[in-house]
């Protein structure tokens, strides 16, 4: 594992979208493969770190794909997880910028009721931290801008950049 990924993983240890478990609000619907969710992309070299876990991971448009049984060890999550429901996204000036993911719309409530629920500020944070740390490997760099690519694709059909909020208007306590 990289560098950067040991980093991005560190920095994303032990913070959540919300300060109470996300998962019962939703029945943990991105931790399971199921008709909404089809699993988290791993990033370049994720796959050595998480062999001989309990995740299946599979081939996949643009890399490989990981689903799990909704009972993982969270020390050993992928990155994908640990950033869900956000994203750090490179904006065209290169920097890196926290957005929601719009590939999670169907199945997470605090992607579809943003405007409610404000997450974490320094969950935010951290996610963008992390980003920029991923930045620095080459392979993960390259992986960024494709996924940045998509999620301005993505949210440009779907218009939805237009209707959302800032991500955290308030540290939540």
């Amino acid at each position: 594992m990289s560098n950067a990924l040991e980093r991005a993983y560190a920095l994303l240890e032990d913070i959540t979208p919300l300060t109470t478990d996300c998962g019962a609000v939703c029945d943990g619907r991105c931790c399971r493969e199921s008709a909404d969710s089809e699993g988290m992309l791993l990033f370049p070299g994720e796959e050595a770190l998480l062999a001989g876990t309990d995740f299946t991971i599979r081939p996949a448009d643009g890399g490989l794909l990981l689903t799990c049984g909704g009972g993982c060890d969270r020390r050993k999550r992928p990155l994908a997880c640990r950033m869900f429901p956000l994203f750090p996204v490179l904006t065209e000036e290169g920097r890196v910028k926290a957005v929601y993911d719009p590939r999670g719309y169907r199945m997470c409530p605090l992607v579809r009721e943003c405007a409610h629920v404000p997450l974490n500020r320094d969950f935010v944070r951290a996610v963008r931290r992390a980003g920029r740390v991923l930045t620095t490997d080459p392979a993960c760099a390259a992986f960024l801008r494709l996924q940045s690519e998509e999620i301005a694709e993505l949210n440009r059909l779907l218009k939805l950049e237009e209707e959302r909020p800032p991500i955290a208007r308030r540290k939540i306590r």
